[in-house]
């Protein structure tokens, strides 16, 4: 099985479910960046792997954060910009 597909599987699960639940009580089920609470968010929380290297295993601490969709999609702009910034710094023409 791919790393995608045990990815699209996982996120599916019962265990996430209850993982993705966990992060978002410790979280007092608001955005970490912006702190709009769920009920006030048009697409509700979600949860955000800070790494995929314990995917199926995670550190709640450690490797998930709750965002709001918004947030959320900021969060993954900055971490395609730092990726290519660091691509260009690394792996110059």
């Amino acid at each position: 099985m791919s790393r995608s597909d045990f990815y699209n599987r996982y996120i599916r699960s019962e265990e996430w479910k209850q993982t993705e639940h966990e992060r978002m009580r410790i979280d007092s089920y608001r955005c970490v960046m912006c702190g709009r609470p769920s009920e006030k968010t048009k697409h509700g929380l979600q949860v955000h792997h800070i790494t995929y290297k314990n995917l199926g295993h995670e550190n709640v601490m450690a490797d998930l954060v709750t965002l709001c969709a918004p947030c959320h999609i900021k969060m993954h702009n900055y971490l395609r910009r730092i990726r290519s910034y660091e691509d260009e710094r690394y792996h110059p023409d």
